[in-house]
């Protein structure tokens, strides 16, 4: 058994680090920011902040408390695998509140907690998400629902938190509610930067009659590898080649006025993409991606 646990940490050490560090920044920012202005973070930990400031409860054993039953049907419809990092991420993230709590750094303006707040919790997440870790609670109510209903992990995630956001609103101040809102967006927001990366590529879709001089001209021009591909039009059935294309946000100037010059009939679409990997330069490997 314990050369087992041992394997299982070798292994995933780097989701194990990266939940570790992501959790204690989150835990950090809510025990200090959030509850200094007496907001609420998403999920069931949010659930707990509630409790502690209605009823004066302990954030973070709440935290562990109402992860229980959801750790249980998460065992019996999912496997243990899918919950093994919940439950690591829900300790460390009760720890970090425990940790932190009492902490307090003088500042009068809700809007700090909305801007600083929730950026130092949305890194903290995002990093625990991109090193493949997760905190439990609502991520596992999703998956179950997914898994038995269809019903997508962020759709529940976002119903959960709706519906929570209403009873906080409710049972508090309104204005508090919409602090707490504008907070969870600012978080999102720093989330999906941390995970899909600043440098987002554009994908150019150029339907053209002369492929082969366009083609030479990105390559002579962007330094940029195009693929060709043919295509027919749905109603004239004329035969085309479709050049796909990823290029940096700073060379979309530069191909339009290529596409412009060299033919001025092309049909093309522009895409903003997260993620680019495979042979390319200043293209993440293959190889990079994580286990």
């Amino acid at each position: 058994m314990k050369n087992k646990v041992n394997d299982i940490i070798k292994k995933n050490w780097k989701t194990f680090a990266g939940t570790t560090v992501g959790c204690l920044i989150t835990g950090f920012a809510i025990a200090v920011f959030y509850h200094h202005s007496q907001l609420i973070s998403g999920g069931i930990t949010g659930v707990a902040m509630i409790l502690n400031y209605k009823l004066g409860w302990s954030t973070s054993l709440l935290n562990l408390l109402l992860n229980i039953p959801i750790f249980i049907a998460g065992f019996i419809f999912l496997g243990k695998k899918h919950i093994i990092f919940s439950i690591y991420g829900t300790v460390v993230t009760s720890l970090a509140l425990q940790l932190f709590e009492g902490i307090t750094i003088p500042y009068e303006s809700s809007l700090t907690t909305v801007a600083l707040g929730g950026a130092i919790a949305g890194f903290g997440a995002g990093l625990m998400i991109r090193c493949g870790g997760t905190a439990g609670g609502t991520d596992i109510i999703g998956k179950i629902l997914n898994k038995y209903f269809s019903i997508a992990i962020g759709t529940t995630q976002m119903v959960f938190n709706i519906v929570m956001l209403i009873i906080y609103g409710f049972l508090f101040d309104l204005d508090l509610a919409i602090l707490t809102m504008a907070t969870s967006i600012m978080a999102s927001y720093i989330n999906n930067y941390i995970n899909d990366g600043i440098d987002r590529r554009r994908v150019l879709q150029i339907v053209t009659s002369k492929p082969d001089e366009l083609s030479a001209r990105i390559w002579e021009d962007l330094k940029r590898g195009v693929t060709s591909l043919p295509c027919e039009g749905g109603m004239t059935h004329l035969h085309h080649r479709m050049l796909y294309v990823v290029i940096s946000k700073f060379q979309l100037a530069a191909i339009k006025r290529i596409i412009k010059e060299v033919d001025p009939e092309a049909f093309f679409t522009i895409h903003v993409t997260t993620g680019v990997y495979g042979k390319g330069r200043t293209f993440h490997a293959v190889s990079q991606i994580g286990d």
